[in-house]
């Protein structure tokens, strides 16, 4: 029972590893208010690990065209299984740094095709009993979305 145990748990220890961020699509504003933008999206993430992990939270600091507008986090417990090539529906919050700043660089850029985003921070994911803090640093290039669905 102890080796049954013990060949359960052990790949667990390995954690994390090799979590490939693909993009964002599917894009929906939910909401502003006072300096909170509120939307969902769909996140691809190829997670070719053999186990399952949670992303418990998220804290990314987010620049668009250069222009640091606020910190993105989100509201949900993700639950990613292992060797997986997925979208997940999740919940956003971009918490703005400046109203004014923040509201004028995101109406400028409701006006182009596209934006370039730049993110910085890191994601917690948990499997089993080990939390791995994975850092970002992501810089691309994105398609605007129409807000007049």
């Amino acid at each position: 029972m102890l080796i049954l145990m013990i060949l359960v748990i052990l790949p667990s220890c390995q954690g994390v590893k090799d979590i490939r961020f693909k993009g964002v699509d599917d894009f929906v504003l939910k909401g502003m208010e006072n300096n909170k933008v509120t939307f969902t999206a769909s996140v691809s993430i190829f997670n070719p690990s053999s186990v399952a992990f949670k992303v418990s939270e998220v804290n990314l600091k987010t620049s668009l065209d250069g222009i640091f507008i606020g910190t993105l986090s989100s509201p949900d417990l993700l639950k990613i299984p292992a060797r997986t090539d997925s979208a997940y529906q999740m919940d956003f919050s971009l918490e703005l740094a400046n109203l004014l700043t923040g509201a004028s660089a995101l109406y400028g850029i409701s006006r182009k095709k596209q934006v370039n985003v730049e993110m910085k921070g890191y994601v917690k994911a948990r499997s089993w009993l080990k939390v791995k803090k994975v850092e970002v640093n992501e810089n691309r290039m994105i398609d605007v979305p129409s807000l007049s669905r």
